[in-house]
């Protein structure tokens, strides 16, 4: 016998004989090396005739002998397979959707393109010819302009005089110039007012040989008097003038004579002199 100390401290032994009566023994189960948990031993201490409690059915491959212990993680992998493919057909629709919406509005904004192209190419053509249109209304206007200070001269450094008669002064320079007695409409002094300079004196003859002969005999006879005779120009005429008169004056000093007439400087022969554009 061997002696088993229970926790009230007391010994009790257990017999190692077998019973003559039979136990109720009930075999364990084995499957894959493993006990089932429903598998129990009657043993003669145990109270034989008190009803077992039912057993909980164990999730336990090993009650079904023939399962396979993977199929339910497979059906659930194919679940999830079946849930994937359904939301990437469906992914797939919409994509394709956008795709068309996507490359509808792309054709369309390339036939707008193609308008707009040609909108844009037929207002540059256009803005080229107001270009040459407003070049020929500038040149029209400058010509008009021209004309009708045809017979005007100035008379530039004169000293201003409080109470001065301008008419009876442009008569006493015209006079200094080798013009006497020219018939004057009008003059006046004219421009802004500067300090230290004086206001041209303005002056409208009535005939334009007068004009052309002080404009010719005026650098001779009244380079010492402080003050000179010059054409009345226009501001694109005066602008053209300006431009080339450094290169005027190095012609001049090396034997090329230019006089400026009709917007435009000129040689001998009348024609517009071609400078060398720098």
């Amino acid at each position: 016998m061997n002696p088993e100390t229970t926790k009230k401290g007391t010994v009790r032994t257990r017999s190692c004989t077998r019973s003559t009566r039979e136990p109720s023994l009930t075999q364990p189960t084995l499957y894959d090396g493993r006990l089932s948990r429903a598998s129990t031993f009657s043993s003669p201490h145990m109270d034989t005739h008190r009803p077992h409690r039912a057993t909980e059915p164990v999730d336990n491959p090993g009650d079904n002998p023939g399962a396979n212990p993977f199929t339910p993680i497979s059906q659930s992998i194919e679940r999830s397979m079946r849930r994937i493919t359904e939301e990437l057909k469906r992914i797939e629709l919409d994509f394709g959707k956008a795709l068309e919406f996507t490359n509808a509005r792309v054709r369309t904004l390339e036939a707008n393109d193609v308008r707009t192209a040609s909108k844009i190419k037929s207002l540059e053509d256009r803005i080229t010819e107001l270009k040459k249109e407003n070049i020929k209304n500038i040149e029209s206007v400058n010509k008009q302009e021209r004309f009708s200070r045809r017979n005007n001269v100035r008379i530039v450094g004169y000293h201003f005089a409080p109470h001065e008669n301008c008419i009876k002064l442009a008569t006493e320079v015209f006079a200094k110039a080798g013009v006497e007695s020219p018939k004057i409409e009008r003059a006046h002094r004219d421009g802004i007012q500067r300090e230290g300079r004086d206001r041209h004196i303005l002056v409208r003859l009535s005939f334009y040989q007068d004009k052309i002969t002080l404009l010719k005999r005026q650098r001779q006879r009244l380079h010492d008097c402080g003050f000179f005779i010059t054409d009345d120009l226009t501001h694109m005429d005066l602008n053209e003038k300006r431009k080339w008169s450094h290169q005027v004056s190095d012609l001049y000093q090396r034997g090329t004579k230019l006089r400026f007439s009709g917007g435009k400087w000129r040689g001998q022969d009348g024609k517009p002199y071609a400078f060398d554009v720098q």
